[in-house]
């Protein structure tokens, strides 16, 4: 029967089970009737992760699959959601919830969460022009990651995934895996499709419109098809659900020393605290949580309007975290109100000396954030391909994506108690003209001359970032076959040239028009103007005075003073040339001995070009340098696949794959990257596989060409007297801090850490290696003759990643440096690379500089399980119903930072052990509908802290969220589908949040003629 062949398995599966994944095989286009019709046409196929054609759909490397059906069932219009729900992927960069200056509403995938920048993403197996700009500010880490976004869903046949195993055929990036977007070959007709959905609140409204036209044409040799497809959705705030409007978030649970001495009246049960049986904290080993979840968590030291502070001192008055405000008990709070008068300030109530409180007029930060950005795409997308005769074909294709994501709020301009430097609060003298004579005789009665201010000014400036993005990508090429003797051989040529242009917008501050606009006097005439006398002003004309006592109180002249819009333009170009050949050689037991070689060339070239603004560092951020640089590669490969015993006693098939690469990078220089590995087949229906694989990473543009710039660094110092008893060994760190004293002839009781902070260097190493990585896999397929339709599948993952690219910070460096069992006390200064990243005062032993450019520093560590079971089951006259089970359960994500520093993941927030989803999916001849249900097991917020020392909700508790489609077929020519995501609107387990939209509905509908 048909369900029993692998490929047909896999056609059932990717039809009929919203869950989207299958561990052995990949799908075709359309029904289980239109894959019937085919089956004689599938001889021949090639894999994702090879480039030899085989018969037989099974590969060497882990896969799943997601079917163009699953897509439309769940009214899907990125593709990225269908990857992102499946266990073991997760998002590197999404538009929701996304706030970055530069890269807003992209979709980037991460697998096993070892980053975004090590899934290589293809489109029909060719590389895609990135949409991450070369920036340390962008939406994820550096690298080529590709935008999901770019291809329509209408295109899509499918997607396949294949874990490790893809260096060799596809070069840089494939660590995690290969995720392959594989397009609609050959469609004829006219197809249209249109959908809309929002949220049960009835926001994040999403529409999109797609058609689709393929003609043949030749008497049949050749096709064009063209897809247009638009779609937007609409962003929504953090303030529009409740959880956040409740404002729930974790602070300090005060002392029970601090409530006894200064607040003895106050009393748990009613302070704000959710949990109201958890007392105050004693000490560390009480077992009371030092972090507990309050309601209405507000920040205490500062309003939208602003909030008045004693001119000098400090900000809280005690040690109970109460606000020091005027008045002879210091208990008496102003702030402006949104008419500028001065008026009475509730400070709520206080946890801990971080100005944090439940209750009162301070601050909600959800005010600047949001759930999901405003986002605009519209593709087209045309592909083409011509039989020149029996034994040629030409193809082409030609992309066109423009896409404007926008973030409907961010973080405003601070000059508050929380910042520094140039975002601390204003000093004010009451007699400032702006100042109301009301508040000036308020103020003046308590005896106040001067007074800071402490505001967010959302009213002068929200950081809310857009971002517009136009790619293209063209690819021609040419494939064929031809004969050598008895023997066929088959080639392939292609031209692909892709180009991304962006254009970042952002609003800022102009720092020293600020500086000008806030301090004010009065002419002869009495009107308000800017004081040019005070230090740090210029004389400006242009100057507009700034009212910032009340929100909404300054001009719009003063505003647009002081206040510009950025641009910042960066952009992406590939060019990739690729031929191979694959040729059969002789015959071995289990059949034909293949081989395919090939050469590729490509070339990356990337800038990031901020404005003059931007670049002088002329607002609150420090000045952005431009970046810009190219690398090239000239890469060789080989694959052979040697089917080595068949339908012997013990070996129903044996199968020996061996693939090779050698890359020539212009500035990373040699790699040679392998796989290895067999699929053995005992019996038919059970297949065991395996794959041994080094991968690597070659250094972004970002990583190489970022230049040195200069920052000043508070530098921790190990060999202090108050820190030379700690760290991970004391026993070493006494021991290098001891050579440290003598060397430089240092009294060591008396050392300490520089007061101040110190000048330093950080950006971009043309030195930088590959990351490398060595990888195996190993799995077993079960698909048993007795039970027709089921599947079974486990493998295991193990991923040993070195010399990762990262830039280390101060606190990591000196650690490093000290707690060192590599300590070369010859050369203290020297002792180690991490010491030498630190300069210092010879006379003083102290710090005085730091480097902290890029480095191949750190190692990762990762091991996994996968799991999966499917059963399909036909009942006849009935429909068809699939039964399936997909499972992830990872066992190790270490990062090892420096030597002394290691950091494990697995169990912590947003890494659950046990990743499952089931879904049940029911297909008839008109209905259809399906179900499916995610869970995540317990975590913990860390691995390391105590659970009753740490935080009250130390466990974040499973959850499963459930999602649900149904479908009417009116015809072969006019479908409708409706879906659910969310279906039980949990936004997660509380306090926790994993799903922020709540329950979402969509409504789809397509015509073909």
């Amino acid at each position: 029967m048909l369900y029993r062949h692998p490929l047909a398995a896999a056609v059932l599966v990717g039809l009929l089970s919203p869950s989207l994944a299958f561990a052995q095989a990949t799908a075709v286009e359309s029904t289980p009737e239109s894959a019937a019709q085919a089956a004689p046409e599938l001889d021949k196929i090639t894999v994702t992760g090879s480039r030899i054609s085989r018969a037989g759909f099974d590969t060497l490397e882990p896969a799943q699959v997601i079917a163009r059906e699953n897509i439309e069932q769940l009214g899907i219009t990125n593709v990225a959601d269908s990857l992102f729900r499946q266990p073991g992927f997760s998002a590197g960069a999404s538009s929701q919830g996304a706030q970055s200056s530069y890269g807003a509403g992209v979709n980037f995938v991460s697998r096993f969460d070892l980053g975004s920048n090590r899934e290589l993403v293809l489109v029909n197996g060719r590389r895609f022009v990135s949409s991450n700009p070369s920036t340390q500010f962008g939406p994820a880490g550096a690298g080529l990651q590709v935008d999901l976004s770019v291809v329509p869903t209408a295109l899509i046949q499918r997607v396949e995934s294949i874990g490790i195993g893809g260096a060799p055929t596809y070069g840089s990036d494939a660590i995690t895996g290969v995720t392959n977007i594989i397009l609609r070959k050959d469609f004829e007709g006219v197809e249209a499709s249109m959908g809309i959905g929002a949220t049960d609140k009835g926001d994040n409204i999403r529409f999109n419109i797609s058609s689709t036209l393929g003609q043949n044409f030749a008497d049949g040799r050749g096709n064009f098809t063209v897809t247009a497809a638009h779609d937007r959705s609409n962003g929504v705030l953090r303030m529009a659900r409740d959880h956040y409007r409740n404002s729930w978030a974790f602070a300090s649970n005060p002392s029970a020393t601090a409530m006894a001495a200064l607040m003895p009246g106050r009393n748990p049960a009613t302070d704000g605290r959710y949990l109201t049986h958890i007392g105050f904290n004693a000490n560390g080993t009480d077992g009371i949580p030092a972090e507990i979840l309050i309601r209405d968590h507000r920040y205490s030291g500062m309003t939208w309007g602003g909030l008045l502070f004693p001119a000098t001192g400090g900000y809280v008055k005690n040690a109970a975290g109460e606000l020091r405000g005027f008045g002879v008990n210091a208990d008496q709070y102003y702030h402006f109100d949104n008419h500028g008068s001065l008026v009475s300030y509730n400070p709520g109530t206080p946890f801990g000396t971080a100005l944090v409180a439940s209750g009162g007029d301070g601050l909600a930060i959800n005010e600047t954030a949001q759930i999901a950005s405003d986002l605009v795409r519209s593709n087209l997308y045309v592909t083409g391909n011509f039989d020149v005769n029996d034994n040629v074909s030409l193809f082409a294709e030609a992309s066109f994506f423009k896409a404007k994501a926008r973030e409907i709020v961010d973080q405003s301009i601070y000059n508050a108690v929380y910042f520094s430097n140039l975002s601390t609060p204003l000093t004010f003298n009451i007699n400032n003209p702006f100042l109301s004579q009301a508040a000036r005789d308020t103020l003046a009665g308590l005896g106040v001359t001067q007074f800071r201010l402490s505001r967010a000014s959302r009213d002068l400036v929200e950081n809310n970032a857009s971002s517009d993005s136009k790619i293209q990508r063209y690819v021609v090429g040419a494939r064929g076959y031809f004969d050598i003797g008895q023997r066929s051989a088959e080639w392939e040529v292609s031209l692909n040239h892709g180009r991304a242009d962006f254009e970042y917008g952002q609003n800022s501050l102009v720092q020293q028009n600020f500086i000008n606009a806030i301090h004010v006097t009065t002419d002869a005439n009495g009107n308000i103007v800017c004081d040019s006398s005070v230090a740090g002003t210029t004389v400006d004309a242009a100057c507009v005075p700034l009212n910032l006592f009340g929100e909404g109180q300054a001009s719009a002249a003063a505003k647009a003073y002081v206040t510009r819009h950025n641009v910042t333009r960066a952009e992406n170009r590939q060019t990739v040339f690729n031929a191979n050949m694959t040729v059969g050689l002789f015959d071995l037991p289990g059949g034909e001995f293949k081989v395919n070689g090939g050469y590729e060339h490509r070339r990356e070239k990337a800038a990031f070009l901020p404005d003059s603004f931007a670049q002088q560092g002329l607002g609150r951020a420090v000045g952005i340098p431009p970046i810009s640089g190219k690398y090239h590669t000239n890469e060789v490969f080989l694959e052979a696949l040697a089917p080595l015993f068949a339908d012997v006693p013990g070996i129903n098939r044996l199968d020996l794959t061996l693939k090779g690469r050698h890359v020539r990078n212009s500035l990373a220089g040699n790699f040679n990257a392998f796989t290895y590995g067999l699929q053995y087949e005992p019996i038919a229906g059970v297949q065991l596989r395996g794959n041994k694989t080094r991968s690597f990473r070659a250094p972004a543009i970002v990583e190489l060409f970022q230049p040195l710039s200069t920052a000043f660094f508070t530098i921790p110092e190990p060999c202090a007297t108050n820190n030379i008893n700690g760290g991970s060994n004391p026993d070493i760190r006494q021991r290098n801090c001891q050579a440290f004293f003598n060397t430089l002839g240092i009294d060591g009781s008396t050392f300490t850490a520089n007061p101040s902070s110190v000048q330093g260097t950080s950006g971009g190493n043309r030195n930088l290696k590959n990351e490398v990585a060595d990888s195996w896999t190993a799995g077993i397929v079960w698909q048993p003759g007795f039970a027709p339709g089921l599947t079974v599948a486990a493998d295991y993952y193990s991923i040993d990643l070195k010399d990762v690219i990262t830039s280390l910070a101060p606190r990591d460096i000196a650690p490093a440096c000290f707690d060192n069992p590599s300590f070369n006390t010859a050369d203290v200064l020297n002792a180690n690379a991490y010491c030498s990243m630190i300069s210092r005062d010879l006379t003083t032993g102290r710090a005085n500089g730091i480097a902290t450019q890029n480095i191949n520093g750190p190692t990762l560590n990762y091991r996994g399980w996968t799991g999966e079971v499917r059963y399909l089951w036909n009942l006849q006259d009935y429909g068809k119903l699939m039964l399936g089970f997909q499972g992830y359960f990872p066992k190790r994500l270490l990062q090892q930072k420096t030597p002394v520093v290691s950091d494990e993941s697995v169990g912590e927030f947003d890494y659950a052990k046990r990743q499952y989803q089931w879904s049940a999916n029911w297909t008839g001849k008109h209905w259809s509908a399906g179900l499916a249900a995610t869970y995540n097991s317990a975590t913990v917020q860390s691995l390391t802290n105590s659970p009753t020392e740490s935080r009250d909700f130390y466990v974040r508790d499973s959850h499963t969220h459930w999602d649900a489609n149904i479908g009417y077929r009116f015809s072969e020519n006019a479908r409708v589908n409706f879906s659910v995501l969310n279906l039980r609107n949990q936004l997660g387990p509380f306090p926790y949040v994993t799903d922020a939209l709540g329950r979402r509905y969509m409504l789809s509908t397509t015509f073909k003629f």
